[in-house]
């Protein structure tokens, strides 16, 4: 990954209506095959949602522009430390965890964003969440090889 992943960029593709529906599905597979999952959101780099499957009452508006900010914030305090490619963020809090991850999308670079109960196998959900980046990717691809 590279520094301009979170860099605002006019000339981005709106993601087509296909690539919309399609990412619900892998939104709902993600939240349907790993246990202990509140919800999970897929948004823009700068902090617009573009589909999400919630099993609690969550903003997904404010989610989307929050979580945004925190991968940028998390990016350039990790260029202060000489490291690279920052690609994921865990939030521990008292009643659940938030794990905020880029998706590299060459077209359109996103974000998931997936609310966690707090006893969950965090491996479990790195795994369930690198196959929805997987796919998002594969996405992004299909969708935009014209």
């Amino acid at each position: 990954m590279n520094d301009k992943l979170f860099q605002t960029n006019s000339s981005r593709l709106k993601p087509s209506e296909l690539f919309v529906v399609t990412s619900k599905e892998v939104l709902h597979d993600l939240v349907h095959s790993t246990s202990g999952i509140d919800g999970v959101l897929l948004a823009s780099t700068d902090g617009f949602e573009v589909s999400s499957i919630f099993q609690k009452e969550y903003d997904a508006g404010k989610l989307s522009a929050v979580g945004s900010s925190i991968l940028a914030l998390v990016q350039a305090l990790t260029n202060e430390a000489q490291l690279t490619g920052c690609r994921s963020v865990i939030l521990d809090a008292q009643d659940g965890k938030i794990m905020i991850s880029a998706v590299p999308n060459k077209n359109q670079p996103m974000i998931v964003i997936v609310v966690t109960k707090q006893q969950v196998l965090l491996g479990q959900i790195m795994h369930g969440m690198n196959k929805a980046i997987n796919r998002l990717v594969a996405l992004d691809q299909q969708n935009n090889e014209k």
